[in-house]
């Protein structure tokens, strides 16, 4: 397996800020937006009766906006297409993942580009991962060509509040320019930042890829802006946490407790957790990668006991 199979970023992952100036419009009250699913079920099944109790409760219907990598860890062919029907019916982007699950790049891997700092080893199984979801993939009639036809970006108006939708960042799908290691110290911005957010004409980016959660908040051309990453729908996000979690834009506020949030004007964003039962969620992963798989010893000790993240450390909004 060549080296750079993981780190490369394939030339049709390639998308730009303008494209999300122009994409077009779901205009909603409410918007959750959910990247990194990977998969989980269980995530899923829990985001639906999510936007059930909103309904319950007299607010108005939730907008699923589900920004890529949706499958993962669900390497059986009910599961892949159970979730891609159930995802189609809403409003979905492609992650790295679909991608390469429609239509696999020579040398891409699993597709995921990532950066320097990120080891070998975990390059390596992600790479192992995709090629048995490849595989799973194959003997899925129909998967490829409903997988190729989701869009790789997708623009939200909540009132006032225009947000841009990738899965990476604006200029690729596997884009790490929105990783909270790029991110500058809160009160500051990079000239890349401002000309992501001037060229898109957008007040927030909403993306996923990197799978470390963060809000923080920039000021462009005297307005304040936003880069909201939900880390994980589908997987803990922080130290003995074992809940997912997703960003909720919204024009009411939250009939649930956030982690941690803000208000861009009259708008409410805010991170929301996912819960799941904990022990059938191991059950599941323990079923499909058992000890000493790839995925098990990539993810086990996430699912346990969370990633060393904390809330503290996600909210650098002022």
């Amino acid at each position: 397996m060549s080296s750079a199979m993981g780190r490369t970023c394939p030339l049709a992952y390639r998308t730009s800020p303008d494209g999300l100036k122009t994409a077009p419009v779901l205009e909603t009250e409410t918007a959750y937006f959910i990247g990194g699913l990977y998969g989980n079920e269980l995530a899923l099944a829990r985001i639906l009766e999510m936007a059930h109790e909103e309904r319950q409760k007299g607010l108005p219907e939730p907008s699923l906006v589900f920004n890529g990598d949706f499958h993962w860890l669900n390497a059986e062919s009910a599961a892949m297409q159970r979730i891609t029907d159930a995802i189609l019916a809403h409003h979905p982007t492609a992650g790295n993942v679909e991608l390469e699950l429609a239509r696999p790049s020579e040398d891409a891997g699993c597709g995921c580009a990532y950066p320097a700092w990120v080891d070998d080893a975990v390059v390596e199984r992600s790479n192992q991962i995709m090629q048995r979801l490849q595989s799973v993939a194959a003997c899925t009639p129909g998967l490829s060509d409903q997988l190729q036809r989701l869009p790789l970006q997708r623009r939200v108006q909540v009132g006032d509040c225009r947000i841009g939708v990738v899965h990476g960042d604006p200029e690729s799908v596997a884009g790490w320019g929105l990783a909270l290691e790029q991110m500058p110290s809160p009160g500051s911005i990079t000239p890349r930042l401002q000309t992501w957010f001037q060229c898109a004409q957008v007040d927030v980016l909403a993306g996923s890829h990197t799978c470390v959660a963060y809000l923080q908040d920039f000021f462009v051309d005297s307005q304040r802006r936003l880069v909201m990453n939900n880390g994980a729908a589908g997987m803990p996000n922080f130290q003995q946490d074992p809940r997912g979690l997703i960003s909720r834009i919204s024009l009411h506020p939250s009939p649930f407790e956030p982690v941690y949030g803000t208000r861009l004007g009259g708008v409410y964003c805010d991170a929301v957790s996912v819960e799941w039962p904990v022990a059938e969620c191991l059950e599941w992963l323990a079923r499909l990668w058992p000890a000493g798989s790839p995925a098990d010893r990539s993810y086990h000790s996430r699912f346990r006991g969370g990633p060393a993240h904390e809330p503290s450390q996600a909210d650098r909004s002022r």
